[in-house]
């Protein structure tokens, strides 16, 4: 492949990454006055009718297959999205996010139950370091393990089959068709549990208005379309990587507008869990001089 086009596909996958980073931001103040069920049926509903108009002129080109794909990786992004946002509402933003990246330990395990494909020494090795560093990131921030954080963790599970599921689906078929599926798949999901389990707003104020439309805008539809072209181009770990940086432009924006507090055993902890990242890229490598391989990638 060529260097330019792999030099782009990286800085695609990274630009993503801040854009998803960004949205703890938003999530976090808004769910602090909504209810994180409605909060998520407004992002993806709009989401959903965003991702139509974009891809209202191939829409002649769906088929059966393409839907039945863009269904089962709905299903998995709504438990992602569910998990995330009312995870969000009971632990820290910078917490969250590392917890999140923990997606990379489960990775190659659930690679090797859909794909059949069992994971390599460097993985394992991995994903020891990964668990690790996510336990002193729990031990180092403010308070102790809590619901928020235990939640967070299912987020990390789904966005694990996510990845395998997306990154199966999308070498298949064309990947606007695929994510409106899918947007579309978790609006209707979003919708439904709103409805059973969530309360209402009474008033949405313009202020939160916009960070709806900047979720659904910003943090969905953009970051999703540059990951369909990053993982053209960069294989599985390699793309988990780069998209693992979200954690650490999560971390540094919660810093900066939240004003959560990390501790020295926090930090320690996010340099293992990046260091876990490193070390599936050193086995990855290797790979790559042989062949492109199956390339997986997606995001929160």
């Amino acid at each position: 492949m060529g260097h330019t086009k792999r030099t782009l596909a990286v800085i695609a996958l990274l630009v993503s990454a801040v854009f998803w980073a960004s949205a703890y931001l938003f999530v976090k103040q808004v769910i602090e006055v909504m209810s994180p069920y409605y909060l998520l049926s407004f992002r993806y509903l709009l989401a959903a009718a965003l991702m139509f108009l974009i891809a209202l002129p191939r829409l002649k080109h769906m088929t059966k297959e393409l839907f039945k794909g863009g269904v089962l990786m709905g299903t998995a992004l709504f438990v992602e999205f569910l998990t995330f946002t009312v995870g969000l509402k009971y632990t820290t933003a910078s917490r969250s996010s590392f917890i999140v990246a923990g997606y990379i330990i489960i990775l190659p395990f659930v690679y090797m139950l859909i794909r059949r494909k069992m994971p390599k020494k460097q993985e394992l090795a991995a994903a020891v370091l990964c668990m690790i560093g996510i336990a002193f990131i729990l031990t180092g921030g403010e308070g102790s393990l809590n619901k928020g954080d235990v939640i967070t963790a299912f987020c990390a599970v789904s966005y694990a089959f996510h990845i395998v599921f997306s990154g199966k689906y999308a070498k298949q078929h064309d990947g606007i068709l695929l994510n409106l599926v899918q947007i579309g798949t978790t609006a209707v999901f979003a919708t439904i549990t709103a409805l059973l389990f969530g309360t209402p707003p009474e008033t949405i104020t313009l202020g939160q208005a916009g960070s709806i439309l900047y979720l659904a805008a910003g943090a969905t539809i953009v970051p999703y379309l540059l990951c369909l072209y990053g993982q053209k181009y960069v294989s599985t770990t390699t793309s988990g990587i780069v998209l693992s940086f979200e954690s650490v432009f999560a971390t540094l924006l919660s810093i900066l507008f939240l004003h959560d507090k990390i501790s020295l055993q926090f930090a320690f902890g996010g340099l293992l869990v990046i260091g876990a990242f490193f070390v599936s890229e050193w086995k990855e490598k290797k790979k790559e001089n042989e062949s492109d391989g199956e390339r997986i990638t997606e995001k929160k």
